[in-house]
């Protein structure tokens, strides 16, 4: 029998009260969040749905199987959350002018990342009870980029929006040593996007005084000192299991955290020297030209972490698998020295979830990943007990089969060296696992894996920051479906649910639908003083930002939101338990 809550459907008797629950919820097939996207400013209103597209590359759709369904497993997506701790000296943001290769080192929503995504989360507790199916939420995943450079204090405001209490997403404390910051200066924002700290640029947005290229944006004053308050995050209704990114491993998700790095970080001089010649980010952390550096208040907790560090953090809070990462194999863990971040469990009877670590941690500008031989070999061990235990296996990473390209070994990572005071090597991104990770393993051999195994139905990523469904199709029939979602950080700042259904004809079906945050559509007008604002009305305008942003918004090249067949789909492929 085919049970839903959606609009033209039948809704079983049965199943009445666990809609009732997500009364008034709409997803983007009911309507989406748009604006103008040629003007110098756009402000945001609802729009039409998209229409759920029907995608047959892997098995042909047969008629009357919305009749004949039997829902199997119902979860949700977020990814590339960001959460940016926007004052930090160890951000780079003059490196990312136009024409760099550095697209997320600044965005003008970046301090309402916290507010943001607390939005995203109430957007999916809005739906316990699928849409399509009416069957209850099982969990949820983070595929990746939860933090955006690695630091203690992101991690924790992570594990904070996951499992819900009152987040404080400022940084910077008083100095016991005099910084040359002015008294009470952290308590409020100090950052690129206030021009009392910095000469003003036609490049940042500073809400007190826009000016250049954000010329038309709306004066909110004391916006970013107001982003800096406490806030209580609500948490999600279900668990949660998280993924490694780039961006939680690597320093600004690109290069091995050295020590160095590190005490950028924790101190109280900020660079803001350009790139120089060639892109050498070290070269430009470690500037030491006066005119080109600023003095912040400083603070431990911008510290890097490690991955046993970012796993710890994890198994601080109420759920008591830490986030998955508490079904790390003992053996892997052992042999890897506690590095092994990679875990499977099953949510359910008849499913094996699988989470992989993709993040090339020897690369140098590598933000692409891959995956090391161990845990390759692991991999392939997991998918081949599922298929003989008759699971349907859902693996998810971060990075997608077409980001699967760093050919860099592992052993390339600066070396471990000694402990420093913060818990970890001095350099906290060596490489502490002392098997080989060679040979590596790109995208194509995943691929190759994953279609030797019929039981393999998905693989679901991130990175990307765009939508985009990918089939792959085995010889001789079947396959699996490449799923990428966007950003919750970029526009269009969304999460999938995703339904598997028995067709009851020898096909499945992944139904995919996107939904928006939580936050309200509308804005409070120019000239609202910051103090006055609700976190709700930051994460709103968060979001209207980041629809305006130049780089990444609507209408530019960087824009997430994908195609029509990338959003709302019905994904077929035959039944490999049949």
């Amino acid at each position: 029998m085919r049970i839903v809550c959606t609009r033209g459907g039948t809704i079983a008797v049965a199943l009445a009260l666990a809609c009732a629950g997500q009364a008034g919820a709409q997803t983007t097939v009911d309507q989406t969040i748009v604006g103008d996207e040629g003007a110098a400013y756009s402000t945001l209103s609802l729009g039409p749905g998209w229409e759920r597209v029907v995608r047959e590359e892997l098995a042909p759709a047969q008629a009357g199987r919305e009749d004949r369904r039997d829902p199997l497993l119902y979860f949700a997506q977020m990814s590339d959350m960001h959460i940016i701790d926007e004052e930090s000296p160890a951000r780079v943001e003059l490196l990312d002018l136009d024409g760099t290769p550095f697209t997320s080192a600044w965005r003008p929503h970046e301090a309402f990342g916290p507010h943001m995504n607390d939005y995203a989360v109430r957007g999916i507790n809005r739906f316990t009870s699928s849409p399509v199916t009416g069957e209850p939420l099982e969990f949820a995943i983070t595929t990746g980029d939860s933090a955006d450079n690695m630091q203690h204090n992101e991690t924790g405001w992570v594990v904070k929006l996951l499992e819900g209490g009152t987040l404080d997403p400022n940084s910077g404390v008083e100095p016991d040593i005099p910084c040359g910051t002015p008294p009470g200066e952290a308590e409020r924002y100090t950052g690129v996007q206030d021009f009392d700290d910095y000469l003003e640029t036609d490049y940042f947005y500073d809400p007190d005084h826009p000016a250049g290229r954000h010329a038309a944006w709306p004066r909110y004053p004391g916006l970013m000192d107001r982003a800096q308050q406490p806030f209580e995050a609500e948490g999600l209704a279900v668990p949660s299991y998280v993924a490694f990114g780039n961006h939680d491993g690597l320093a600004q998700g690109n290069n091995a955290a050295i020590a160095p790095y590190e005490a950028v970080g924790t101190g109280c001089v900020k660079p803001m020297g350009p790139l120089p010649p060639g892109g050498d980010l070290t070269a430009t952390l470690l500037q030491t030209t006066p005119s080109q550096l600023v003095t912040v208040p400083p603070d431990e907790g911008r510290r890097f972490v490690n991955k046993p560090q970012y796993r710890a953090l994890h198994d601080t809070g109420a759920q008591a698998d830490a986030h998955g990462f508490g079904f790390i194999d003992p053996a892997e863990s052992a042999a890897s020295r506690g590095h092994a971040s990679y875990y499977a469990w099953s949510p359910k009877p008849g499913f094996r979830f699988i989470s992989l670590d993709t993040v090339a941690e020897g690369g140098v500008l590598a933000p692409e990943g891959n995956i090391d031989e161990p845990q390759f070999r692991w991999l392939r061990g997991e998918l081949q007990e599922a298929q003989a235990a008759g699971e349907l296996a859902v693996v998810f990473g971060h990075h997608p089969i077409r980001s699967l390209t760093v050919n860099q070994s592992d052993e390339a990572a600066p070396p471990c060296l000694l402990p420093d005071r913060h818990g970890h090597d001095i350099n906290p991104g060596c490489d502490l696992d002392p098997r080989s990770s060679t040979p590596l393993h790109l995208g194509q051999d995943l691929k190759a894996l994953l279609l030797a195994h019929p039981n393999a139905i998905a693989y679901v990523a991130g990175h990307t920051h765009e939508h985009n469904i990918t089939p792959f199709s085995r010889p001789g029939g079947g396959g699996f479906w490449d799923i990428e979602t966007a950003a919750e950080i970029d526009w269009p700042l969304q999460s999938r649910l995703l339904d598997v259904v028995d067709n009851g004809d020898g096909t499945l079906s992944i139904l995919g639908t996107v939904i928006d945050q939580a936050s309200p559509v509308g804005t409070p007008p120019p000239g609202t003083a910051g103090q006055d604002l609700t976190p709700a009305q930051l994460a709103a305008l968060g979001r209207e930002f980041s629809f305006n942003d130049p780089q990444t918004g609507a209408g530019t090249s960087g824009s997430g939101v994908g195609d029509p067949q990338d959003r709302n789909v019905e994904l077929l492929l035959p039944d490999p338990r049949d």
